[in-house]
């Protein structure tokens, strides 16, 4: 009975184990299919994009026109010298002396002393003379518009009383036209005056060349003085157009020359 029962439990317990066996068991997975490496073959839509990056194209420039709103600026500029004026008694003369001469002049003009005068004609036209002594003193008193000079000329003679001057027109024409080979002295030299100043003999004479000449001074007068020291000459330059305009003013300072050797 005890053998039976023995028997019972042990089928028993097979059972129960072969049940539990066959209840978990589970079923095998699907198996991975193995990779197959194949080479694309492109078709037309499937070919690459190659995109070329586009050249940037600068902003078209467009011409503008600057305008300018400051105020401009007005270079400085030096005023010209006002001419003198033709009232002479509007005018006011400084007296220049020296050891040889004396004369009136208006006082805004400029001095300057030299060697040689700044016109060759007439009795200025230097040349050398064995009876002269050089060196030679000038004296020049300019405008301040640089439009009139007066010029004193001053030659040593060699020897006191060794050459006397005859200032005669016949004498005033030869100088003309020893300056002037192509023009007559009867149409262009005139208003001549032969006098005594102090203890020596002067003359004075203009010259008045057409406007335009090719000549200059185209205007001036002369005033010579020959004493026994020295010949002094002395003579007030400009143009034809001034010439006419200052005559009053040629007069004046003309007229106030005095050399010393004659007084």
């Amino acid at each position: 009975m005890r053998n039976y029962s023995g028997i019972l439990l042990a089928s028993l317990f097979i059972a129960v184990i072969f049940a539990a066996g066959c209840t978990n068991q589970t079923e095998p997975e699907a198996p991975v299919p193995a990779l197959t490496l194949t080479t694309p073959v492109l078709t037309r839509s499937d070919q690459p994009v190659i995109t070329i990056p586009a050249i940037p194209t600068p902003p078209s420039t467009v011409a503008t026109t600057l305008t300018v709103t400051s105020t401009p600026v007005v270079p400085a500029t030096t005023p010209l010298p006002l001419a003198d004026p033709t009232d002479v008694s509007r005018i006011n003369f400084s007296s220049y002396s020296d050891s040889d001469f004396s004369v009136e002049y208006p006082s805004t003009w400029t001095t300057a002393t030299s060697f040689s005068p700044p016109y060759p004609v007439g009795p200025f036209y230097l040349y050398d003379d064995p009876r002269l002594t050089p060196p030679y003193r000038v004296v020049t008193i300019t405008s301040p518009d640089n439009t009139k000079k007066f010029v004193s000329l001053t030659q040593d003679f060699e020897q006191a009383g060794y050459f006397s001057l005859n200032p005669t027109i016949g004498w005033c024409k030869a100088m003309f036209q020893r300056d002037y080979r192509d023009l007559s002295a009867a149409n262009y030299l005139g208003n001549f005056k032969y006098f005594s100043t102090g203890n020596a003999m002067a003359s004075t004479y203009d010259v008045t060349l057409p406007e335009g000449t090719r000549y200059y001074p185209s205007a001036y007068t002369i005033k010579a003085i020959v004493t026994r020291r020295y010949a002094f000459y002395c003579g007030f330059f400009t143009d034809t157009k001034n010439f006419s305009t200052y005559r009053n003013l040629k007069d004046v300072m003309i007229s106030s020359v005095k050399t010393m050797d004659t007084l």
